[in-house]
């Protein structure tokens, strides 16, 4: 399975949630996680997504890190399987 079928299903069953599953690009601040799920209740969680078995990079894990230490919840998503769980958890705060 490709990265980018695991982006849209995610992408739908945020929406079908009523959440806004922003697309992060970043020229100026490399390592972003893929997606910014905006949830109902001012919830917010990032997913960095990949095909099954890869691994985020170094900088990846860095921009995890700098965000899980502001508080905000950081997810890496896999599977389609992963994703029910995911938008549970974002959306449970």
């Amino acid at each position: 399975m490709l990265e980018k079928e695991i982006e849209r299903k995610l992408v739908l069953m945020a929406k079908k949630r009523g959440c806004i599953p922003v697309k992060l690009l970043s020229s100026n601040y490399n390592g972003l996680p893929d997606r910014l799920i905006l949830s109902p209740g001012e919830n917010v969680g990032f997913i960095e997504l990949k095909a099954p078995g890869k691994k985020p990079r170094a900088l990846q894990l860095k921009r995890h890190r700098e965000l899980r230490s502001l508080g905000f919840k950081v997810f890496l998503v896999d599977s389609i399987d992963m994703i029910e769980e995911v938008l549970d958890e974002i959306c449970a705060s």
